[in-house]
């Protein structure tokens, strides 16, 4: 796992938090709440996948405002309609006594462990590039698709993931392959919201994830 923690035998918690991205004047980053409650779902849900978990129950921790609840539920959906899969439950709370002059939001999902990833026997692949901030809005196609992702992961192609973050790519191919591995790209700039994903295929269906994925694909050497 990479960052998960597994509660007992079977339940998986993972988080995604945001801030200073949203609607507010004081943001750094300007974009729609709904968009920051996305891509939050996006990482927290690559966090399952990559423990071999599907998520059952979202719990979101509102710092913006009562206002934005419904935008992020709404990101959230989007997310899930995007994968074909149902909505879990959201519950949370908003901090609704003060006003902050940014926007804050936490994301963690429990899910039910349905499998175990392995990497034994498998080639690595890096899909998508390492993008942060307005970066991600302006090169949506290199980001790694969730869906494309999920069927892989349904059917066995992908017999493990490993979302990037902001530690940069090279960090995560050690923990993920236990390999001093590389390609063509910056092995240190940020990933952001996991919009590079490691993957870890068996030879026999390499060329099914090179049909089945429309962002960048990179193997690892």
């Amino acid at each position: 796992m990479r960052n998960a923690v597994q509660i007992d035998e079977l339940t998986i918690l993972t988080i995604d938090n945001s801030g200073c991205i949203g609607e507010k004047e004081a943001d750094a980053v300007k974009v729609p709440n709904e968009v920051v409650a996305y891509f939050a779902a996006r990482v927290a849900l690559l966090e399952q996948w990559c423990a071999g978990a599907e998520p059952s129950h979202l719990v979101l921790a509102n710092f913006t405002g009562d206002d934005a609840w419904a935008d992020y539920v709404r990101g959230c959906q989007r997310q899930f309609d995007e994968i074909g899969k149902a909505l879990p439950p959201i519950t949370g709370s908003t901090e609704s006594n003060f006003s902050a002059l940014q926007s804050g939001l936490s994301l963690t999902m429990v899910g039910k462990k349905c499998f175990e990833p392995t990497i034994v026997n498998c080639h690595y692949f890096v899909i998508g590039r390492p993008l942060v901030g307005q970066q991600v809005l302006e090169h949506i196609h290199d980001v790694a698709n969730l869906h494309e992702l999920y069927l892989l992961w349904q059917t066995g192609v992908i017999q493990a993931l490993w979302p990037c973050g902001s530690k940069g790519i090279g960090a995560e191919i050690v923990a993920f392959t236990r390999q001093q591995l590389g390609c063509e790209l910056n092995m240190t700039a940020s990933a952001g919201p996991a919009t590079a994903v490691l993957v870890a295929v068996h030879e026999s269906d390499v060329e099914k994830l090179y049909k089945a994925m429309s962002a960048p694909i990179y193997r690892l050497k």
